[in-house]
């Protein structure tokens, strides 16, 4: 028998479907095909560490740390950056001279800022380029404002800060644990000057054993959250200085809007101070209470996902929700330096006895969650354009009303509500005689 091949749906519909316009036939079959499988993120590759750390590793790195302590961590020509106002300024008058090298604009060009990328053989290296891209996010025409400028060389400065920080607060893990390695080293050490000095160490324990034990039962619990302490700060290493922390159950589901975090402001060997980013409340926990627990690091969640749910009427028709999704898709990728991308737009939720379809816009943003003001920020405008195109297009939901149940729960609570009314009930003028009493 002959055997019949199946083909497969996205071959077909690429074979179907052919493009709008030839010169651009190969990049709408690359757009076709990516729409139809999906995102997918690469998995990253964590790279070796160097184990072989020469004298000269070590003083570059020290020279590093007195750049980092310098007045003019950003060279000489940029200015003065010893202070977040220093750099604001620096930064601004930096812009205005790159304005000089091309009059006719009155922004400056990316290109302007990518000569800092070339090499002493004239040749441009891509990889630097690269990461001025990520660092300054040019707009869709190729050029940066002075804002976007600033919020750039702010963004470093801050990033510069946080690392001395914490190479500072690492500096202080590394003494206070050197300072019980010290202590094991001289008990030890005693040990062995006592053995050669002809006493038994071992016999001056047994003789103090049942004060060891006493004592052991006393702080044993206590020695145990320590240990697990020591082990969450240099085994997991969950967190850094400045790092923005969320912490709560790991058997609890987290909330999908983002969780409610603090800032780390110190660690020790002990415990961790950390201040609230709502309310600038300041708490400290042990690092042991937190061992057990699940510790978001919104420094490490990079491009922030959110969720923005819309309600349209069942009697909508699905070519007005076509033109929605495409005037939503259009405004995010008209904002490069707020959104990565529409990842989803997806019906969640039919209540066709209440009448309506949800809807789930999933976008990407560029900041990571350590930044939540920006990603609110935008989220915010997403939602007004949202609501500013459903108005335009007569897509608006309006819930149908509900009945209203008019029976009286607590009617004694009613009553020390109403004017005039004592706590019994009864109003002033039955108490008088003037009238009957009458219980509301």
């Amino acid at each position: 028998g002959s055997q019949q091949h199946q083909r497969s749906p996205l071959g077909d519909r690429l074979r179907t479907e052919p493009p709008r316009y030839e010169s651009t036939h190969l990049s709408s079959k690359k757009i076709m095909a990516m729409k139809l499988l999906g995102d997918w993120d690469e998995p990253k590759r964590i790279r070796e560490r160097n184990k072989n750390i020469t004298i000269s590793s070590i003083l570059a790195f020290r020279q590093a740390l007195d750049f980092m302590d310098d007045v003019f961590p950003f060279s000489y020509s940029f200015g003065l950056a010893n202070t977040r106002e220093a750099c604001i300024e620096s930064s601004q008058e930096v812009y205005e001279r790159l304005l000089l090298h091309s009059p006719d604009d009155s922004f400056v060009s990316f290109s302007t800022i990518s000569l800092a990328a070339i090499d002493a053989d004239g040749d441009s290296e891509r990889k630097k380029v690269n990461q001025l891209r990520k660092l300054f996010i040019p707009g869709k025409d190729g050029f940066l404002t002075p804002l976007d400028f600033v919020k750039s060389v702010d963004k470093v400065y801050k990033s510069l800060r946080m690392l001395r920080a914490s190479i500072q607060n690492s500096t202080q893990i590394d003494e206070a644990f050197e300072q019980i390695f010290n202590c094991i080293f001289y008990i030890v050490l005693g040990c062995i000057v006592l053995s050669n000095l002809g006493f038994d160490p071992f016999s001056l324990f047994l003789s103090l054993s049942s004060i060891i034990l006493s004592f052991s039962f006393l702080i044993g619990a206590a020695s145990a959250k320590y240990f697990e302490g020591i082990l969450l700060i240099f085994a997991r290493r969950p967190y850094d200085i400045g790092d923005r922390i969320a912490i709560s159950d790991p058997k609890d589901d987290t909330n999908p809007g983002g969780s409610s975090a603090w800032f780390v402001e110190n660690v020790s060997l002990y415990a961790t101070t950390v201040r609230y980013a709502t309310t600038n409340e300041v708490a400290t926990y042990s690092n042991g209470s937190l061992a057990a627990l699940r510790i978001i690091n919104a420094k490490r969640s990079p491009m922030a996902i959110k969720f923005v749910n819309v309600k349209f009427g069942v009697d909508v028709p699905y070519s007005k929700v076509e033109l929605f999704k495409a005037a939503v898709e259009s405004f995010i990728k008209e904002r490069p330096k707020e959104w990565i991308s529409m990842s989803a737009f997806r019906a969640t939720r039919v209540e066709a006895d209440l009448g309506y379809i949800e809807y789930k816009i999933v976008a990407q943003h560029v900041e990571g969650w350590q930044n939540i003001g920006p990603i609110l920020n935008s989220t915010a405008e997403l939602n007004q354009y949202c609501l500013e195109v459903s108005k335009q297009l007569d897509m608006r939901y309006s819930a149908p009303p509900l009945p209203v149940q008019m029976d009286l729960a607590k009617p004694d609570l009613l009553a020390q509500m109403m004017p005039g009314t004592n706590n019994d009930g009864y109003g002033e003028s039955a108490r008088s005689g003037m009238a009957t009493p009458t219980r509301v």
